[in-house]
């Protein structure tokens, strides 16, 4: 009868600890959410939809993934829950937008760096393009001494778009400031060639 008895406890307290285990399995990953989410906000943070939009969308993804299979263990019986695919995706969320953060930061050093040179050689060619406006103005060759207004207005349009650059580099905009550099180095060469086309001629 002993025996009996003490069987009978064991058999509870197995029980019990099966019970135990079973809830403790199928706790939603309240936590696992929260860094996983984090992880995704510090990589938009870092750039990831400018420098790695594909991914950043698949990361999104993922996230979003996780979120529907624990909405979805909701539905089922509490001791019928299974959060392990849920936990998968979000650790998988995380890993890979750790990754993501890390590329990011480094194509976005790297535009800055592309963005500061682009810069630089813009406003060496604005200051060619002002330096040869004025020299033309002066020349006496020029029977009217002037460079017509409408290429002085563009000349000087040239430093409003600098200044845009600045302001780009400036909110990490990195690839607008490059690009909007390189078109003033455009616009630069093509003004320089058409005031020096008019001091050939001599004159507008």
């Amino acid at each position: 009868m002993s025996n009996s008895v003490t069987h009978a406890k064991w058999l509870r307290c197995v029980a019990l600890m099966l019970a135990g285990f079973t809830v403790a399995c199928a706790k939603a990953p309240h936590e696992g959410q929260q860094a996983a989410e984090r992880t995704v906000q510090q990589a938009r943070n870092a750039g990831a939809p400018t420098y790695l939009l594909d991914d950043f969308r698949a990361l999104e993804a993922k996230l979003e993934s996780a979120k529907e299979e624990i909405s979805a263990q909701y539905k089922v019986s509490e001791f019928r829950r299974d959060y392990s695919r849920a936990n998968s995706l979000l650790a998988e969320t995380q890993a890979e937008g750790n990754r993501i953060i890390a590329e990011a930061q480094k194509r976005k050093e790297d535009a800055k760096a592309a963005a500061l040179q682009e810069r630089e050689q813009a406003e060496e060619a604005v200051h060619e393009v002002r330096e040869l406006v004025e020299r033309t103005e002066k020349a006496t060759e020029s029977p009217l001494g002037k460079v017509p207004d409408e290429l002085k207005a563009e000349a000087g349009e040239l430093n409003r778009t600098l200044a845009e650059v600045e302001t780009a580099i400036e909110a990490d905009n990195h690839v607008v400031a490059k690009n909007k550099a390189k078109a003033v180095q455009e616009k630069s060469h093509k003004l320089q060639s058409e005031v020096q086309d008019l001091a050939q001629r001599g004159g507008p």
